[in-house]
């Protein structure tokens, strides 16, 4: 019994790790889950950038986030975007992004203040969605001086069952290296924004 049972255990790790193929056709809109406030994986970065929190939300308009995002050997990041809802960036809007790999993610504001930006992504056709719930991100704007801001980015990972939280924590390492290639590579271009506009 026990031998059947490690053998079981393998073929669901197997399974876990194939990776499923692109859809032939995106995913339709549907209906978010309720926005999860516990049973997170966390990830959060800081970085300090020499702008006004205005100046900060500026960039971040014309550059966001999206574009810094580089592939690893198994995140893929976005190549392009469609929305589905509303108007972008503001509350209620939902898009649908279309990964390197041929995936999507489907992505929803939750707010969008001055000093606090908060989405959703509950739609994952890639293997994230065998194990994600949902992810919630949280963008806050703090200001260190009237020229300076610390960016915070929150990364909240909720898995689907405490089974699926052990592959996502294993995935975090990975994860965190992702985000924060690209936290790092937007800090510096908007640092050198500043500087090469002086």
């Amino acid at each position: 019994m026990r031998t059947l049972l490690i053998a079981l255990f393998i073929a669901l790790l197997t399974t876990g790790c194939n990776a499923p193929a692109p859809p032939a056709t995106p995913p339709a809109y549907s209906q978010p889950p309720d926005v999860a406030a516990s049973g997170f994986v966390t990830i959060v970065l800081e970085e300090t950038i020499n702008m006004s929190i205005p100046q900060l939300r500026a960039f971040l308009t014309e550059r966001p986030l999206t574009d810094f995002l580089e592939a690893t050997e198994t995140i893929s990041p976005p190549a392009s975007a469609e929305i589905l809802k509303g108007a972008w960036p503001t509350a209620g809007a939902v898009r649908r992004l279309q990964l390197e790999d041929g995936h999507y993610v489907i992505e929803r504001i939750l707010e969008n203040r001055p000093d606090f930006f908060q989405y959703q992504i509950w739609v994952f056709t890639n293997s994230a969605g065998r194990g994600v719930e949902q992810i919630i991100g949280e963008q806050r704007f703090i200001p260190i001086t009237e020229t300076e801001t610390k960016f915070q980015w929150s990364y909240n990972v909720k898995p689907k069952s405490a089974f699926t939280k052990i592959f996502v924590k294993r995935q975090k390492p990975e994860l965190r290296a992702y985000l924060a290639t690209a936290s790092r590579s937007m800090a510096a271009a908007a640092n050198a924004s500043i500087t090469d506009d002086e």
